[in-house]
Order: structure tokens, then C-alpha cells, then sequence
């Protein structure tokens, strides 16, 4: 009778047990702290662009292995004058000259909200319930995001805003806090947001949430980890089959930007639309090591400069003798110069009689004549031009420059207290196409 009684006990709470272990009630919860609508107020952006040579099979054009991209200059009188050696008055921009696999660009934004506010753009997310644990939910994304967009047709890479409505499928698992984002293959037309299965969310508190993940999509090499094929696009430009704005497929190119100038009608910098400036086609080149020549790039500088490499070349084969004039142990442009004086009657590579370029002063020591006074004139062909002068410079932006890119986001949320941020003041509509 006590077993029986016993038995009778026991059943009950082993039902409940089971009837717990098997069994999925309505009211279960597999995502509950990042469920529900959230809105974008924090971001940064690290953005990464690497110079990457298609192939040529692939992208319908064709890249010297050697081939470098960035922003160059060009005497604009170059063809006129030297012909068929007119590149030899071509010279990249100090550091702004880049070959396969180098950094083309590197830039860091960072945005709080009044920032985002500013700038317009901003997104709201909407996070939906798993139907069992780890499984995929749903989440939808809306608003205006920040970018770098690339247009070949302006020869333009700039940042800017674009609209997103996005909805695909996440994971999150609460003990790694790994994060994961994937289409949604019942939804079509494109996804904005990015593919990535190592993503990292984590809450902060029970307001706030940060989401940090790397967005491959735009990267050769890297897109394997998320994307099941790559396609490479054609170069943007009309004439090897392209559209004239980007690639049409997953590659991405660059453009570099126009350059500005001073007040010296000089080189000043990048343009990068700040108000009160705007970008400029040619100008001076100035430098520290034309000091000689008032610290722009004449024709006497550039003369001295072509002689220089020449006579380098010629004292390197035996074929002239270049004494070591300051015993610095090296044959520098002091050098150079000691040996132009000491050749008067010899003319440069540009037809410059040495006596012109360089002098002995009362110290029996070279003086680099300057001629930065006035601007050079060609008008009469080497009559005038042998008086020197200021060269101006066309400026020369490469427009189509194939990148690999990778963009390392780190993303802040705010938990809205209302379905949508409908409620919330946020700076983005509520509403949902």
C-alpha cells in the first residue's frame, strides 16, 4: 500500500517534467534581448581599399603587371616642347602613387547621433523571434546609410548617403554573442546590408546594443568566406563594355580625387568638397627641395633636375668623372652642381647652355640661377624659353582604379520603446514599405 501511495505521488510531477521537456509553449523566447525595434546612434566605419588588377579575361580590360594608379602632374606644354619624351615632365604627387596590393585608401568615420542627424541618414531595425533556438529569424532594416560611391562618368569617389529597406536573416548566439547575417532566399531583388557569418553582437545593457562585423562583399579574395560566387564586372568605361558608372557586378573601382591650389596658385591639397574651396584642373608644383628655385618647379629647375639623373647615369657607367665637391661621400646635388659650373660651355638634355642654369659666384662657388619671377614663355620657341620660368601643370586624377575593399563597421542601437521607433522622435520615418 505504501508503494502504490508512493507511485501515485511521484506520477504526477514526472508528467510535468516530461510534458516541460518536450513540449513548446506558446510564450517561448529564443531571442529576447535583442527582440523588437532598435535605432542607429552610434557608428564607425573603418574603410580599407586595396589596388587589385583584374583579369583581363574577367573584366574585359587589360593591366601591366607594373601598372600604378593615383594622381600624376603634367608640365602642359610637355607634348609642344618635348615630343616624344613629353612623360618625362610627368611625376606623380608625393605619396600618391599606388601598385597592386597597396593601400589606396584608408579612412576612418566616426558618427554619434546629432552627427547622424546632420548628415541625414540614420536606420531603424527590427529584430523578429527565432522559431526554436539557433535557428534563423528575421530582422528588417530601413533608413539612410553613409558610403563611399564610386560614378566613373565624374571621375568621382565621394562620400555619400543612400536609401536602404532591407529584410534577411539572423542568428545570435547568446553565449559566444557571435552574429550572423544571410539573405533570405524567399525575398528577392538586393540586399544592402552585407553577408557576414563571424559578426559579434553583444548588449550593453538592457537598452543598448553593439553589433561589429566586417563587410567582405567588395573584396576578391574575402568574398568566399560569405558568397558563394564572385562576379568580376567589366571596367566601367563604355568602350570596353561597360555602363560608365561602376562595374555592374561585385568588383569595385575608384576614383581619385581633383587636386586644389592656393593662393599661390599652387598645389594645396585634395579636394574633398569643403565649403569655400573647389577643385582645380593645373597650377604650380612647389616643393622644399626647390628652394633653389623659389620653391617651384621652372624650367631651370626642371633642366637642373632631368641633367642631374643624366649625369648620375654617365658617372655611374665611367663614362664621365663626378668629383665628391662637399667630401660628403656621396654624389649629391651639390656635386651636380659643382660639375655644371666647371662645364659651361656643355648644354642639358632640354638644350640649356650650363652657364645659364648654374654660375660661379664671388666665392668661386656654383649658384643655381632662379627664374620663379615670372611664368615661362614659349611664345618664341628656345628664344624665350631659354629665359626660364615657372611651369604650370596639368592635373591628372586617375578615374578607374580596380580595389579590393573591406569596411570594418562598429554599430551602437538604442532600444525604442514603441513598435518601429514610431514613438521615439528618431529622425527616420517609421512607416515601412
Amino acid at each position: 500500500m505504501k508503494s502504490i501511495l508512493k507511485y501515485v505521488i511521484i506520477l504526477p510531477i514526472l508528467l510535468i517534467s516530461f510534458s516541460c521537456d518536450e513540449t513548446v509553449t506558446d510564450s517561448t523566447v529564443y531571442n529576447g534581448d535583442i527582440l523588437g525595434s532598435w535605432m542607429l546612434t552610434g557608428l564607425t566605419g573603418t574603410y580599407t581599399y586595396t589596388v587589385d588588377l583584374p583579369d583581363a579575361s574577367e573584366s574585359g580590360f587589360t593591366w601591366a603587371a607594373d601598372t600604378s594608379f593615383g594622381i600624376r602632374i603634367k608640365w602642359n606644354y610637355a607634348d609642344a616642347i618635348l615630343g616624344a619624351n613629353a612623360d618625362n615632365a610627368m611625376f606623380w604627387i608625393p605619396d600618391a602613387e599606388f601598385a597592386a596590393g597597396e593601400v589606396s585608401l584608408y579612412t576612418v568615420a566616426t558618427y554619434d547621433l546629432p552627427t547622424m542627424q546632420a548628415a541625414q541618414f540614420g536606420l531603424i531595425g527590427v529584430f523578429e523571434d527565432a522559431p526554436s533556438s539557433g535557428a534563423d529569424a528575421t530582422y528588417k532594416m530601413k533608413g539612410t546609410y553613409p558610403g563611399i560611391f564610386y560614378n566613373y562618368s565624374l571621375c568621382s569617389s565621394a562620400g555619400s548617403t543612400a536609401p536602404m529597406t532591407d529584410q534577411g536573416l539572423y542568428t545570435w548566439d547568446q553565449t559566444s554573442y557571435n552574429f550572423t547575417i544571410k539573405r533570405d532566399p524567399s525575398i528577392a531583388g538586393s540586399q544592402v546590408l552585407p553577408q557576414f557569418n563571424d559578426g559579434t553582437l553583444t548588449m550593453t545593457d538592457d537598452t543598448t546594443m553593439n553589433i561589429v562585423f566586417k563587410d567582405r562583399d567588395s573584396h576578391s579574395t574575402l568574398y568566399a568566406e560569405i558568397m558563394d560566387s564572385w562576379d568580376e564586372g567589366n571596367h566601367p568605361d563604355p568602350a570596353n563594355g561597360g555602363n560608365d558608372e561602376n562595374s555592374g557586378g561585385d568588383r569595385t573601382y575608384m576614383a581619385f580625387p581633383p587636386l586644389t591650389v592656393d593662393a599661390n596658385n599652387a598645389i594645396a591639397g585634395t579636394y574633398d568638397g569643403t565649403a569655400g574651396t573647389t577643385p582645380a584642373t593645373s597650377g604650380y608644383y612647389m616643393s622644399a627641395d626647390l628652394a633653389s628655385w623659389g620653391g617651384y618647379m621652372t624650367w631651370y629647375a626642371f633642366s637642373f633636375s632631368g641633367e642631374s639623373q643624366y649625369l648620375g647615369a654617365m658617372a655611374a657607367a665611367g663614362a664621365i668623372t663626378i668629383s665628391d665637391a662637399d667630401q660628403d661621400g656621396a654624389i649629391t646635388s651639390v656635386d651636380i652642381a659643382v660639375y655644371i659650373m666647371s662645364n659651361p660651355t656643355n648644354t642639358t638634355q632640354t638644350g640649356m647652355p650650363y652657364s645659364v642654369i648654374v654660375t660661379a659666384g664671388s666665392d668661386g662657388m656654383p649658384v643655381i640661377t632662379n627664374d620663379s619671377d615670372h611664368d615661362v614663355d614659349i611664345s618664341g620657341g628656345a628664344t624665350t624659353l631659354g629665359s626660364g620660368g615657372k611651369l604650370t601643370f596639368d592635373f591628372i586624377s586617375d578615374c578607374a582604379v580596380p580595389v579590393d575593399v573591406t569596411i570594418d563597421f562598429n554599430t551602437t542601437f538604442t532600444k525604442c520603446s514603441t513598435d518601429n521607433c514610431a514613438g521615439d522622435s528618431y529622425h527616420v520615418p517609421t512607416t515601412w514599405d
